[in-house]
């Protein structure tokens, strides 16, 4: 199933277990997950809980006050998921349906914790005032509107792309084009002494390949290989 989780959702687990092991639990209960999601911090989930005036930092203390300590599992490794974990994640499954999303992101596990009513995070949540439609509508709200000048929010802090996950992503490591397309934009990017892959080295590297649609459309508005050379800098090495 976390094959299908978005990067930060991925991440979330993970802090989530690892505040299992502070808190010496060998278990992975959904409180671990509310911990992990706050840890994660830049993400859908986080930012629309403080766009609804939540003080993450009053549920966080109050979420490991409720859950405790224990008295060992606070070794290395994954942690068993308890029912109700695995309830939590069954719940955002169905949230991420019902919204018409392909992939498990970081608000579709916050959305689940809120419907799990048996949760630590559900009960401290409610305390805070959040509730299951207006969270959902906030969340719906945040990833379809237009990030402007004229936004007092700033939800553009979690990235515009946390709906790609793994699967889809893997389909461009699976194109030949894609490949030589990357190997001419580490040429560029040498030959040009850069450090790292920048976008104007894969711009160049779309020029180079004279067959490419891309330089095909773009020659014939006089944008060339030797043009962009020259316009990146025309003391660098010809790339």
């Amino acid at each position: 199933m976390q094959e299908r989780f978005s990067d930060r959702a991925r991440h979330a687990m993970a802090l989530a277990n690892q505040e299992a092991g502070k808190l010496g639990h060998g278990f992975l209960a959904p409180a671990h997950i509310m911990l992990g999601i706050i840890g994660e911090g830049n993400c859908v989930a986080t930012e629309a809980l403080r766009v609804l005036d939540v003080d993450l930092e009053t549920v966080r203390s109050k979420v490991a006050s409720e859950l405790g300590t224990g008295d060992g599992g606070g070794g290395i490794g994954s942690r068993a998921q308890t029912q109700g974990t695995k309830d939590v994640i069954g719940l955002a499954v169905a949230e991420a349906r019902k919204l018409g999303h392909r992939y498990i992101g970081t608000e579709h596990l916050m959305l689940g914790l809120l419907a799990y009513e048996d949760g630590i995070p559900s009960s401290v949540l409610h305390q805070q005032g959040v509730e299951l439609q207006p969270l959902r509508e906030k969340v719906l709200t945040m990833l379809n509107s237009s990030v402007g000048e004229s936004h007092d929010l700033a939800h553009s802090r979690h990235g515009e792309f946390e709906w790609l996950h793994q699967q889809e992503l893997s389909k461009a490591f699976r194109s030949p084009m894609f490949w030589h397309t990357l190997v001419l934009a580490v040429d560029s990017a040498n030959r040009l002494g850069a450090g790292e892959i920048e976008p104007q080295h894969l711009l160049l590297a779309l020029l180079r390949d004279e067959n490419s649609e891309v330089a095909k459309v773009l020659s014939e508005k006089g944008v060339t290989a030797d043009w962009a050379r020259q316009a990146f800098g025309s003391s660098a090495r010809q790339a």
